[in-house]
């Protein structure tokens, strides 16, 4: 069978299901606009073109960059100076979704900030849940909370509420998320869970976010059934480390690996917005300085107004180009994804391909590599900024 035409067709026919098929996104709402978004943006990325047509089909808004916690391996834990602390104006927040909403699929609201204090944070779902957008949340829950903001939470449509808890008992839990308490944390779930309970809702879906470190791999299975308690799914995955990774060998894995051979998706279909309107290539970069582009939040100030053309702007533009010529004389060796580990696995692959080789393909990065390469990046700065 595997030599006949059959086998040929069959595997065409598999991979035009996969195109065809719509990411699964909860509670998104598929509308023919959303679908045809999807099929332009998968077919531009397919072709490797450097100007869209279509626009992203997810984005991250950074509803807050305040945190209140001082993880050591994230640039707001770590207090590096980076962007000016604030909230995300809900009018511009409104204006990206009169933009971009009948595109979009998900909406997460978190990216180097905890986005349940932001300020406007409970309009912002609502309003995406209007208008049929998945949504998320990723938080530490580590600060005061009431029955009231629980059952927001639930009457809001927020579909995904994932909770970073990274142990079962205080002393290997604060490890990592230093300054949290987790009494603290798991009575805010249980805030939650009773609020679904009270007004029969299904969402949000409570997700136990567990990041394992070797200080609290003896907590893995004392977390589960906190878990179940709680009402709670539960995503293990290794924590990433600044430096070398903790044991390559462990039978953990991070929740993302960089599977060569993919173009990278932020580039083609997602969309990271930051609280003072800038927009970066992706989630990992921090600094202003590699922000491709920014959006004007106020009336008179500096910046378009117009989401499609920071999408299409020029550096975003050199971005995709890196994908068809990384090597190329012109390439933008200061740019951000020049050096991106996916950007260098996509060349490294296409020299395999051509060298009609049989060995392996061996990419070179790991996920804790990705990480450190954001990590370890300090693009020039503007001025004699300080971490404050």
């Amino acid at each position: 069978m595997s030599g006949s035409p059959w086998a040929g067709l069959h595997a065409r026919w598999a991979r035009l299901r996969e195109g065809l098929a719509p990411p699964a996104y909860p509670g998104v709402q598929l509308t023919a606009k959303r679908l045809l978004n999807l099929y332009v943006s998968r077919w531009q990325e397919w072709r490797g073109h450097t100007r869209l047509w279509a626009r992203p089909i997810k984005m991250t808004v950074e509803a807050t960059n305040i945190c209140n916690l001082r993880c050591p391996a994230c640039f707001t834990g770590s207090n590096l100076a980076g962007r000016s602390k604030s909230h995300m104006p809900i009018e511009f927040y409104e204006r990206l979704l009169d933009e971009l909403g009948d595109y979009l699929f998900s909406l997460e609201f978190f990216n180097w900030g905890e986005p349940l204090l932001a300020k406007h944070i409970f309009a912002m779902i609502e309003q995406a849940t209007r208008r049929g957008i998945s949504t998320t949340i990723s938080t530490n829950f580590s600060f005061p909370f009431d029955a009231e903001r629980a059952e927001r939470i639930v009457t809001s449509g927020l579909q995904i509420l994932g909770v970073s808890i990274d142990g079962a008992r205080q002393d290997t839990y604060e490890q990592y998320r230093v300054r949290g308490q987790l009494d603290t944390v798991l009575r805010n779930v249980a805030l939650v869970r009773d609020a679904k309970l009270r007004l029969g809702s299904a969402t949000p879906r409570l997700i136990w976010q567990y990041h394992v470190f070797p200080h609290n791999l003896a907590d893995v299975e004392t977390a589960r059934v906190m878990a179940a308690d709680l009402g709670m799914d539960m995503a293990v995955s290794k924590g990433w480390t600044v430096g070398e990774e903790w044991d390559p060998k462990s039978e953990h894995r991070f929740f993302w690996y960089p599977t060569p051979p993919s173009p990278c998706r932020f580039l083609w279909q997602e969309a990271v917005v930051h609280n003072e309107g800038g927009v970066a290539p992706c989630c990992g970069t921090y600094y202003p300085e590699d922000d491709v582009g920014h959006l004007a939040t106020a009336a008179g100030e500096a910046g378009t107004t117009r989401f499609g053309e920071v999408w299409n702007s020029e550096k975003m533009r050199q971005a995709r180009q890196l994908y068809r010529n990384r090597s190329a004389p012109d390439a933008p060796r200061q740019h951000v994804c020049y050096d991106c580990p996916l950007t260098v696995i996509w060349e490294k692959w296409q020299v395999h391909q051509a060298s009609g080789t049989s060995a392996p393909f061996e990419a070179g990065f790991g996920t804790n590599d990705c990480f450190n390469y954001f990590w370890n990046r300090r693009p020039a700065l503007s001025g004699a900024r300080k971490a404050g």
